[in-house]
């Protein structure tokens, strides 16, 4: 390979249980009146509190 050719990059594939999960979560929303997802929206910081980082104060 001379210094001017790039490297070829293999193409990225999506997962298809990727995918799934994505149409489903969509078609759940798309269900959802707006009220339902303000309600879910709102409850997102109780439904995730486990990701919020541990505090470095030590």
């Amino acid at each position: 390979m001379s210094g001017l050719e790039k490297p070829v990059k293999p193409a990225r594939r999506r997962s298809a249980s990727a995918d799934a999960a994505f149409l489903s979560e969509m078609a759940r929303v798309k269900g959802m009146s707006i009220e339902e997802r303000v309600q879910a929206a709102l409850f997102m910081r109780e439904r995730f509190a486990w990701l919020q980082p541990v505090s470095k104060d030590k």
